[in-house]
């Protein structure tokens, strides 16, 4: 049990770490993409420009991008994947499938999440850019399902079903 717990931690981490890096370095591909990040990013550093006058400029601004990223990170590389982890360990589920479908799916969804919890009004509304970038989170997230199965998943759900022979037992 520890050790399983240990394995999945270690998945975990890892899948969310290449998700974070997957995610920036798609987005730089596209151009809509790409130009809808500088715009959010520079709407993130300058919305808050009162506080920009009003404290040191030089550790807001950090703070600014750094509250940005680490939003983007939860809502597309971690969350996603904790929920479809959680669901696939607790029913067992040793399929890439899965991992993939549902933590890229919860990914996407990520846009419609946000829009939602900020009201029911604005969740019918979309557009092209809003269409690429819930591809793109697809992707990050098909990516960390990956990741996530071919570290935690894989070869210990194998092992429980098929246990390697005990040393010095004869081959099958």
């Amino acid at each position: 049990m520890i050790r399983r717990l240990v394995v999945m931690t270690f998945g975990f981490l890892i899948a969310t770490g290449v998700g974070a890096i997957f995610l920036p370095v798609a987005a730089l591909f596209d151009p809509a993409t790409r130009e809808a990040g500088f715009d959010v990013t520079m709407a993130a550093i300058f919305t808050y420009i009162d506080d920009l006058v009003l404290y040191d400029a030089p550790y807001f601004a950090p703070s600014a991008l750094s509250l940005l990223f680490w939003a983007v990170f939860v809502g597309v590389c971690a969350a996603p994947l904790a929920v479809a982890a959680l669901i696939g360990e607790v029913a067992n589920v040793a399929s890439w499938t899965w991992y993939a479908c549902a933590s890229g799916l919860l990914a996407a969804a990520a846009p419609w999440i946000a829009r939602a919890s900020r009201g029911l009004e604005n969740a019918h509304r979309g557009n092209a850019l809003e269409a690429r970038l819930a591809l793109l989170f697809f992707l990050t997230g098909v990516v960390t399902g990956t990741v996530y199965w071919l570290v935690a998943v894989r070869k210990s759900r194998s092992e429980a079903r098929h246990p390697p022979p005990a040393p010095g037992a004869p081959a099958p």
